[in-house]
């Protein structure tokens, strides 16, 4: 066995011969000297065509590594935005469902539906949950119909304008992920 620094080589390196130093370890390190030439990347890239403009050529490891992390990154900002979108319209959904119960209830109560019924009953308590605090809000004489029809009524209107403002606010956010992630993404390049 031969060392590296023995006599028969330092003879062959100046006589021209390559050494076994001067060759490059791996194609990936050849791939990577001839991107550096300018020839080489228009070889990689396939040639440009003729009235097209020329991409650049990923050089290097790190460039292109840093082109995935900025879509991964684009793409979860995307994602985040959408899961947000998705809750704005969950509030806004159970916003109006507050209100519906609400207004069946009004309905109920003025057709004088049966009080000791379940269905009736259980539209009643909901209601009563979540429109108590308005209630004796108008007071009507004569007409407790009336007064409770009217302080219900309010409380539908505010929770369907309560759940429309924090449900745009909400939207608002999950949309500029969406856009962050349209404006940040790079274009793939095939």
């Amino acid at each position: 066995m031969r060392m590296r620094g023995s006599r028969e080589s330092r003879e062959a390196s100046q006589a021209g011969a390559p050494s076994e130093s001067a060759r490059p370890v791996s194609t990936l390190e050849q791939d990577r000297a001839e991107a550096r030439e300018p020839a080489a990347r228009e070889r990689l890239r396939g040639g440009a065509h003729a009235g097209a403009a020329a991409e650049p050529a990923p050089v290097g490891r790190r460039r292109a590594f840093a082109g995935r992390s900025r879509n991964a990154g684009a793409a979860a900002v995307g994602t985040a935005g959408a899961g947000v979108l998705l809750i704005a319209r969950l509030v806004m959904s159970i916003a109006s469902l507050i209100a519906l119960l609400i207004a069946v209830a009004i309905v109920l109560r003025d057709v004088d539906a049966n009080s000791a019924n379940t269905i009736v009953k259980g539209v009643h308590e909901g209601a009563n949950f979540f429109a108590g605090a308005f209630t004796g809000l108008i007071r009507f004489s004569g007409h407790p119909k009336r007064a409770i029809s009217v302080d219900w009524g309010i409380a539908l209107i505010v929770y369907l304008v309560a759940g429309s403002i924090v449900s745009g606010l909400i939207s608002r956010i999950g949309r500029g992920g969406v856009r962050f992630e349209r404006a940040h993404r790079t274009v793939p390049t095939h």
